[in-house]
């Protein structure tokens, strides 16, 4: 599995741009079908907005929101690429412990890529609270609490690397760097109480050479590329 990564500057900006006029109705039925028929498969899906990059640079994200079910229907027919052009935009952390790096192995239930290990938290940035703004930071932080039970006072030193585009279905993750004081069984044991279906299993990994074999491309990079 081979996706392009980008090397981001710490400090870069997000412009968010308007939605592009809507899609023929030929487009928006195939899209329909699809969600409806996975609807039937996870009934907890929901339909919220998700932020597409247009153009992205090392210093500049732009992009603008649309809907989930557009980003669902392009992963599940990639050949979509075509007409939709949707490169949704979703963060993925790498937390450091004082024994090594927290890595989670997705549930089996998932709807995207079941069964492979990723560094949490990790998910679509999305519109929280109908706010228009993009903070990749709070974004981030907003997942570890909801997947693993952790808060913001849990995590420092946050730093944005890098932006990896997935092959196939052209979701884009930026990598941010991160730190915890939290022993890996107190991460494991706040993981377990927040009771989130997200990942099925949790480990602490020592360095690249101990990554499980099935290991999404964006941890790999985030751990080959770890600096203080």
């Amino acid at each position: 599995m081979q996706w392009k990564t980008l090397l981001l500057n710490q400090s870069i900006n997000i412009h968010i741009t308007p939605s592009p006029q809507k899609i023929p109705l030929f487009l928006r039925n195939e899209v329909d079908f699809i969600w409806d028929n996975k609807k039937k498969q996870f009934p907890k899906l929901f339909n919220g907005r998700v932020f597409n990059v247009a153009s992205l640079s090392p210093d500049i994200i732009s992009g603008y929101w649309t809907e989930y079910k557009k980003v669902l229907a392009q992963t599940e027919k990639p050949e979509l690429y075509s007409e939709l052009a949707i490169r949704s935009l979703a963060v993925i952390g790498l937390i450091q412990c004082p024994e090594g790096f927290v890595l989670g192995k997705r549930t089996v239930k998932s709807v995207y890529l079941p069964g492979y290990w990723q560094s949490p938290p990790a998910g679509t940035v999305e519109s929280r609270g109908g706010n228009d703004e993009v903070d990749l930071i709070q974004q981030l932080y907003a997942e570890a609490e909801e997947e693993l039970g952790l808060h913001a006072h849990h995590l420092m030193d946050p730093k944005i690397i890098s932006a990896t585009e997935h092959t196939d279905t052209h979701i884009i993750d930026i990598g941010i760097l991160l730190k915890t004081n939290l022993l890996f069984q107190e991460v494991f044991d706040l993981w377990k109480q927040n009771n989130n279906p997200e990942y099925d299993e949790l480990l602490c990994c020592v360095d690249y050479e101990s990554l499980p074999e099935n290991t999404l491309p964006t941890t790999r990079f985030l751990i080959q590329n770890w600096s203080e």
